[in-house]
């Protein structure tokens, strides 16, 4: 994995990061539907995880939008080439663990990367944050039991400018499937522009898969 700096005198962007650093409450929150009729009926048929699949629809897009891998420390801008899924799991008495995985192109690779990070999470007894300070993520939660219309995530402050995405429950209505997922980014790295593409990319992607 690789990081480039970005020259902020030179960055198109710069008026808008300037703008959204200096603001107090500079994060935005996004939840729209996303069709995922042909992803669940590939995933029944092939007795796929429809957990690991989203993830892996998400986690493709993402790392095809570049505002999606930039972050900021202090007053550096640097975009990385690759970013890969933080998420949650279920664990013991109704609790919950971090878990990392490494993102790859290759779904089969992806597939068996996640299995084996989930199965090695849902053995912790306790929540540990074992990445704090690196940025090279995606936060990711999943909550199948609620079709929700909106989200919000803890955030560490202000400058926390690391994505966080999450989806709900999968509903059916007249033979279609859909989920509600959620964005949460930061304005000096991203706008409105960024989101309905990604958005649009992973309904892309959701349906080819």
């Amino acid at each position: 994995m690789s990081t480039e700096r970005v020259d902020i005198d030179t960055w198109e962007r710069r008026e808008q990061y300037l703008l959204f650093r200096s603001m107090e409450v500079p994060h935005f929150s996004l939840t729209a539907p996303v069709e995922i009729t042909p992803l669940v009926e590939t995933a029944r048929k092939d007795r796929r995880s429809l957990f690991n699949a989203v993830l892996y629809g998400i986690m493709r897009t993402v790392n095809g939008i570049p505002e999606f891998r930039t972050r900021f420390r202090g007053e550096e801008v640097l975009r990385h080439d690759i970013v890969h899924p933080s998420f949650t799991v279920p664990i013991a008495n109704d609790h919950f663990a971090f878990c990392e995985a490494r993102y790859q192109e290759d779904w089969p690779a992806f597939d068996a990367e996640v299995t084996a990070a989930k199965e090695k999470a849902s053995r912790q007894t306790k929540l540990s944050d074992d990445i704090a300070g690196e940025d090279q993520w995606i936060y990711l939660s999943c909550m199948p039991w609620l079709d929700f219309t909106a989200a919000t995530h803890p955030l560490q402050n202000r400058d926390d400018c690391i994505p966080r995405i999450a989806w709900g429950k999968i509903i059916e209505e007249n033979g279609r499937v859909r989920v509600s997922v959620n964005l949460q980014a930061h304005h000096a790295l991203m706008d409105g522009l960024h989101a309905a593409r990604f958005y649009d990319r992973l309904q892309e992607n959701l349906q080819k898969f």
